[in-house]
């Protein structure tokens, strides 16, 4: 598949608490690569480099290649407004047609990222006298900072060993592993991202299955090009160790196939006959109203099925994410699909998903395939009439659920802890299915949410609870606890568990634990929900963020960047309201907190700072936009030092707990060096605004 680079936008942000571009480049890059690799990028030797590194007193140092093997995504994230294409490649050693794959099929890390800064090449140089005072400054600030007492990506799982007994309530209980790769699961060894104490983690507390994201081409020979298939067999090789590890501790692997993949226009010159919709100028689908299409489609599910016995199954999304089938991005209407656009959406639907379930059968009809019925809104109910039997109908549980806040109105698509399901929509598409024979499953998040994200496990146990309890209670037969984010094995997901089986024996919790996460559900209840909100907003940077003197004029992107970008962040929400939300949110909260103050330090009560540090900071980098739009700079003032405090305390909790900030779709959301320059771009600010 060929993908573009995202093209080149407005100029980079400046970042004035740095004296020169080179050392913002120093400063980050240290916590990930070596001193000879950023050498190489600015043209000079490594000694300048280490010695411009202690002159700041750059606080976190990269010993290995950990963070370009683990950690890619955070890199790119770091470097996006510092480095041009040309060296941010060069840092990655990687081609341009790798990097834009990458960008694309790493849950589409384009989109999250947005256009590319426009930045000017970035070179080694000597500083002027004025640049040494002001490093000297750096170097006092961050000489001042704790060291780490943990590695990064260095997790550890301490979850209860949960004892079950009786009936099998959930008989699919899937999780997306916490530090698992999206993009590269296969090219890999699976035990540098699936250890065995995350897999015995998982085992400990009811879990059974894991799912990561697959490529037919990648999995088996794709017949119209094989050369796309290039090492498709090492990758069942490695998919093959991988399902025999997760055997051993009762956990089967699935596989999220987004299926037919649209192709190139370039491809369709030799195989006009299998054209159907045009989703862009250069994405064209293959169509699966043609024969070859729908054998290709079955054979190679069972090809794969075949070459990994121990798979447990696939799910899928037909009508969202990658273009696929015509009517994935289509409807009748706007479809340019000469065969699909005669026929009804639920027509071409069911035929894409009866390939995976005919593949499966071929070789064992107990192979599980789910149908995730994400946007089929209007067409549903006749797609689910037509569905093949043996096919799992999954929908999200908090679909349609309504919910008020501040006077504010509106409806959850999905992603949402504060308002749990299950809704009337997926009450009634789970009915339609059980009407025809079919197995039903829930998606939902049990540990975080887009709602805080970098925090692994919000301690809203009554909340978790609740839903699970209810899901039980109208027959829901399988489970999804998470997308990508929400895979951290936590006492959250052990609160679930209790509804995994007809028993089960949980460990007791201090008066003060159980109160404490009463309040934390009560307080979370008052979350400003929208969908629009929770991607866009501050709430999952927290205190990472840097604050911005002077209007960036960038918009917030979807789980990424949510730079100054305000009227983003409210979304349906007037200011006031969104502002009066979130001070509700915490003030309760920190009711919870102070409960929890004379307690032991446990997983409970750093996750709960950790939330509160999260919708805190979100709170204050309101007020301070606000602020600064009012010209008030006596406001701006005590905001930024109420966000120096809080990037003070998330950085003392990260240097104990690894798992903070870290989500497998964004990598390390924000890493302990991102904390350090909040403090000095903090610090910075407060000496100007005095």
């Amino acid at each position: 598949m060929e993908y573009m680079l995202p093209k080149i936008g407005k100029a980079a942000i400046p970042l004035s608490h740095f004296p020169t571009r080179h050392q913002a480049f120093i400063f980050r890059a240290s916590e990930f690569v070596s001193a000879e690799r950023m050498a190489n990028i600015l043209r000079t030797t490594k000694e300048n480099v280490i010695q411009a590194a202690n002159e700041m007193g750059v606080p976190y140092r990269a010993e290995d290649d950990v963070w370009l093997n683990k950690g890619y995504i955070t890199i790119v994230r770091q470097l996006w407004h510092i480095l041009p294409y040309e060296q941010l490649l060069e840092l990655l050693e990687m081609d341009e047609a790798t990097f834009a794959t990458i960008l694309r099929e790493e849950d589409f890390l384009d989109v999250k990222l947005g256009d590319k800064p426009d930045c000017e090449p970035v070179y080694f140089r000597a500083l002027t006298e004025e640049e040494q005072a002001r490093t000297k400054k750096i170097k006092e600030i961050m000489s001042a900072l704790p060291a780490a007492q943990t590695k990064s990506f260095d997790f550890q799982y301490r979850v209860p060993k949960l004892q079950f007994s009786g009936d099998e309530v959930f008989h699919t209980r899937m999780i997306y592993a916490f530090s698992g790769l999206y993009q590269n699961a296969f090219e890999v060894d699976s035990r540098t991202y699936l250890p065995d104490e995350l897999l015995a983690a998982y085992r400990n507390i009811g879990v059974n299955a894991i799912w990561t994201q697959g490529l037919l081409s990648q999995l088996t020979e794709f017949p119209w090009a094989p050369e796309i298939s290039n090492g498709w067999q090492a990758r069942i090789e490695r998919m093959r160790d991988l399902t025999d590890r997760l055997e051993a501790y009762g956990i089967k692997l699935f596989l999220y196939l987004n299926e037919p993949r649209s192709m190139p226009k370039s491809f369709y010159v030799d195989h006009a006959e299998l054209q159907g919709h045009r989703y862009s100028e250069d994405k064209l689908c293959l169509c699966i109203s043609t024969p070859e299409v729908r054998e290709y489609l079955t054979s190679a599910v069972e090809k794969l099925c075949r070459s990994v016995p121990k798979l447990g199954g696939f799910f899928t999304i037909t009508r969202s994410e990658n273009p696929t089938n015509c009517y994935s991005h289509a409807v009748p209407e706007s479809c340019t699909c000469p065969r699909c656009s005669k026929r009804s959406v639920a027509d071409v639907i069911a035929d894409t998903i009866a390939c995976y379930r005919n593949g499966a059968d071929r070789v064992d009809p107990n192979i599980k395939v789910i149908a995730w019925s994400w946007q089929w809104r209007e067409f549903a109910d006749e797609i689910i009439q037509k569905l093949p039997k043996g096919v799992i109908l999954q929908a999200q549980s908090e679909l349609d659920v309504p919910f008020e806040k501040g006077g504010v109105k509106g409806r959850v698509l999905d992603y949402s802890m504060s308002n749990i399901g299950p809704g009337e929509l997926a009450l009634g598409q789970w009915k339609l299915a059980r009407e025809r024979g079919l197995e039903v499953s829930a998606k939902v998040q049990v540990n975080t949410s887009w709602e805080a994200s970098t925090c692994p496990a919000l301690p809203v146990y009554p909340l978790i609870e609740e839903h699970i309890r209810r899901l039980k209670e109208v027959g829901v037969s399988n489970i999804m606890l998470s997308w990508t984010l929400g895979g951290y094995p936590s006492l959250s997901v052990a609160h679930a568990a209790k509804y995994f089986y007809e028993h089960c024996d949980f460990p007791q919790l201090s008066d003060n634990v159980k109160r404490a996460s009463e309040i934390f559900s009560e307080a979370f209840c008052e979350y400003p929900f929208h969908c629009n909100m929770v991607y866009c907003g501050p709430h999952n940077a927290g205190p990472s963020s840097l604050l911005f003197e002077k209007k960036t004029g960038y918009t917030a992107t979807m789980t990424c960047y949510a730079y100054d970008d305000i009227e983003s962040w409210r979304s349906i929400y007037p200011l006031d309201v969104w502002e009066s939300q979130f001070a509700k949110l915490c003030d309760k909260w920190k009711e919870g907190l102070a409960l929890l103050e004379g307690e032991e330090q446990s997983e409970t009560k750093i996750m709960a700072q950790v939330a509160y540090l999260l919708f805190r900071s979100s709170l204050d980098q309101m007020r301070f936009y606000r602020a600064r739009e009012a010209g008030d700079r006596a406001q701006m003032l005590l905001c930024a030092e109420q966000e120096l405090k809080s990037a003070e305390e998330m950085l003392s909790l990260m240097l104990i707990e690894p798992a903070i900030g870290f989500e497998a779709a964004n990598h390390y959301y924000f890493s302990r060096g991102q904390l350090a320059e909040k403090i000095l771009n903090c610090r910075y600010l407060i000496e100007t605004l005095k």
